[in-house]
């Protein structure tokens, strides 16, 4: 179980062109992180970094191998097995299949280029962010569009149809999904919020509709564009964009607390004085946190 060293370092992994939204361990390369940097898909060991789809600073939507590839801003992407990611594609309006072995990619959910709300094999996506292995049914998928709606996606197929929504919160970030229950929390445009997966009742868990900053009681927080992880199970951690920093969510007191200055920068150091650059994607491999930020992986030895 990964736990924050208190007495721990933030510091460079490698630099990147643009902004690292969504990272993971390279299920193709296994002792590679697997990232997205704007409009590309990149892996790395930490001393070299390959592409291998799209190009970080060229947006557009092209089907095609490697390089060829043209995405607009891939937000997030799950590997669904060794050799196949789905991408969410975010301002293309779809969800994209990458082949790893050819690298060649294919749409596999939206008209992409086109932007709509239709459910079914036919379907449309409005701004697609969050694609994840439904943990209590792994047949299907779920997907968060920004306009707080979550879909059910067929892995098998790509049929979609409704799951649910979040209330009066629509910008989501985020999504990630409780072991036990199923439950999902969910980082709208300035909080973090609870969907529970057998009733779809969404409650606020922390923070507010209003952009801020403000550590303490949960009903207190204030968050700028927050994204998600767990630490553990009492535990999350959440990528604070707008405010430049990581924020610890402690579900048993709940509390908040906060790392780094808040502060716009690159400055390696411990919590108190390191700085970061719109923190998005985390991820947490062989008890390091990796953050993706602007130009930036960086990351924090675990205890």
């Amino acid at each position: 179980m990964y736990r924050l060293d208190a007495d721990g370092v933030v510091m460079t992994f490698v630099t990147t062109a643009s902004n690292v939204y969504h990272l993971e361990r390279d299920d193709f390369v296994p002792d590679n992180i697997f990232f997205s940097d704007s409009s590309a898909l990149k892996t790395t060991d930490g001393t070299d970094t390959y592409n291998i789809a799209g190009k970080a600073t060229q947006r557009g939507y092209v089907e095609g191998v490697g390089t060829v590839a043209r995405f607009d801003i891939i937000a997030s992407f799950l590997q669904l097995s060794t050799d196949r990611v789905l991408i969410t594609d975010y301002s293309n309006h779809c969800v994209r299949s990458l082949d790893r072995i050819t690298n060649e990619t294919m749409t596999f959910v939206g008209n992409c280029t086109n932007s709509g709300n239709k459910d079914g094999t036919d379907a449309l996506l409005i701004l697609p962010l969050k694609l994840i292995v439904d943990i209590k049914n792994p047949t299907r998928l779920l997907l968060a569009e920004e306009d707080g709606i979550i879909k059910s996606v067929k892995a098998a197929n790509g049929n979609v149809s409704y799951f649910g929504t979040i209330v009066d919160h629509s910008f989501i970030r985020n999504m990630i999904q409780e072991q036990d229950r199923g439950d999902l929390f969910v980082t709208f445009e300035h909080g973090v919020g609870l969907l529970d997966y057998h009733t779809r009742a969404f409650s606020v868990i922390a923070g507010s509709g209003v952009s801020g900053f403000n550590d303490g009681l949960f009903n207190q927080t204030r968050f700028s564009y927050p994204s998600i992880k767990f630490l553990n199970s009492h535990t999350l951690l959440v990528s604070d964009t707008g405010n430049q920093r990581l924020r610890v969510l402690n579900l048993i007191t709940n509390t908040s607390s906060s790392i780094c200055t808040g502060e716009w920068g690159h400055a390696d150091g411990n919590f108190s004085t390191c700085t970061l650059a719109w923190p998005h994607g985390l991820q947490i491999l062989n008890e390091t946190l990796y953050i993706g930020t602007y130009q930036r992986i960086r990351l924090i030895k675990g205890e």
